[in-house]
């Protein structure tokens, strides 16, 4: 668990804080507002504490639902730490990052408020930001999580295998 705690401190420590604004991609409903006023000036992850990540933005602990890809790629360490450390309550990186590279979530259609297009190409285009240490330091931590979770399920093991693992060989 320590160790891979320092891979991702490692894989993540150079990511650039993407500004207050392109924290979100949204503007449809309350929270993006929500999220803009609770990580505004927020420039280091590594000051965010498992109470803040648990309730943000506003109470709601739906942060991760609605980061822009930028903020996604460096909020997620707090978060990935966060839940290794059985911290989280409510947000789940793993839904992040496996949901819509899966067969039921990658060819699901977004509304034109949310940009359009699929879930999948979506997530593809954030997930296409990550280096390949953050791809790699991504499936150690979904491996932990599966392991975690009595080393079954199926959301976690189609991602691996529909796009996670094979990014990571580089294919």
């Amino acid at each position: 668990m320590k160790e891979l705690v320092s891979r991702i401190e490692q894989a993540f420590a150079e990511v650039i804080y993407p500004g207050d604004d392109n924290l979100t991609d949204s503007t449809y409903g309350e929270e993006p507002a929500a999220l803009i006023e609770d990580f505004r000036g927020k420039m280091d992850w590594r000051d965010l504490d498992a109470e803040f990540l648990n309730q943000a933005p506003d109470g709601w602990g739906s942060a991760l639902s609605f980061f822009s890809g930028a903020a996604l790629r460096f909020y997620l360490p707090a978060y990935l730490i966060a839940d290794i450390q059985g911290e989280l309550e409510t947000p789940d990186p793993m839904v992040r990052l496996c949901w819509h590279v899966t067969p039921a979530g990658e060819r699901k259609k977004l509304a034109k408020v949310w940009g359009g297009g699929t879930m999948g190409e979506h997530a593809r285009a954030e997930f296409g930001l990550f280096n390949e240490q953050q791809v790699s330091v991504i499936v150690a931590y979904l491996w932990w999580k599966l392991e975690s979770l009595g080393g079954y399920d199926p959301t976690i093991e189609q991602a691996l295998e529909n796009y996670w693992l094979v990014r990571e060989a580089g294919v």
